[in-house]
C-alpha cells in the first residue's frame, strides 16, 4: 500500500484513503479525520462498483436491440446485392409514357433495344441474376428475347420463377 491508495477496514465499516505511512501504521483519512490505523487492518480498494462504475450505464432495451439487429441485417444486404435479382419489365407502358404512334414492329424494336442495354448493364456491374419481364402475350417478345439469348455466350436462362412472375418473365444467369 502507498499514500493516496483507497482502502476498507477489515474489523469495522469505513473507507478512506491513506495519508502517510510510517512502518506498520498508515495514517488514514475517514469521513473528515486522520485516524492511525494498522496496515494489516486495511484492504486496498481496487474497484468500488459504487464510486468507480459508470454513471450513464444502460441497459439494453428491446429497441437497442432492434436496432443491433437491424444494423446487422443491413451489413448482410449490403453483400449479397449483385446476388439479388435484377429485373426489367419489358411492358411499353412501363418503358414509355406515350407509344400509341408506335407500330408494333417499332415496340418490338425498342423492347429488344432495351432488354440488350439492360443485359450488358448487368454485366458490366457484375449482376449474376437477372429477369426480363415480357408477360405472356402472344409470344413474339418472348420468342425474340430467347432467339437473342441463344446467340450470346456466358449465360444460360430459363423461365423466371412461375410464383412470382407466372409465366411472363425469363430468368437470366449470367457467368463470369
Amino acid at each position: 500500500m502507498q499514500v493516496g491508495d483507497t482502502v476498507r477496514l477489515i474489523d469495522e465499516p469505513g473507507q478512506g484513503s491513506i495519508v502517510s505511512i510510517s512502518g506498520t501504521q498508515a495514517m488514514v483519512l475517514l469521513d473528515g479525520m486522520e485516524l492511525p490505523y494498522a496496515l494489516s487492518a486495511l484492504v486496498k480498494v481496487e474497484f468500488d462498483a459504487l464510486v468507480d462504475a459508470p454513471k450513464n450505464i444502460r441497459t439494453k432495451t428491446a429497441e437497442d436491440k432492434l436496432k443491433e439487429i437491424a444494423a446487422r441485417n443491413r451489413i448482410r444486404q449490403i453483400r449479397p446485392v449483385r446476388e439479388a435479382a435484377y429485373e426489367l419489365d419489358l411492358h411499353m407502358h412501363e418503358l414509355l409514357d406515350r407509344f400509341d404512334h408506335m407500330s408494333k414492329k417499332e415496340m418490338l424494336d425498342y423492347q429488344m433495344s432495351c432488354m440488350r442495354a439492360f443485359v450488358a448493364e448487368a454485366k458490366q456491374n457484375g449482376y449474376k441474376k437477372i429477369v426480363l419481364i415480357h408477360g405472356v402475350g402472344e409470344g413474339i417478345l418472348k420468342a425474340e428475347i430467347c432467339a437473342w439469348l441463344d446467340q450470346q455466350s456466358k449465360l444460360s436462362y430459363h423461365d423466371g420463377p412461375y410464383r412470382i412472375y407466372g409465366y411472363g418473365a425469363t430468368e437470366i444467369i449470367l457467368w463470369r
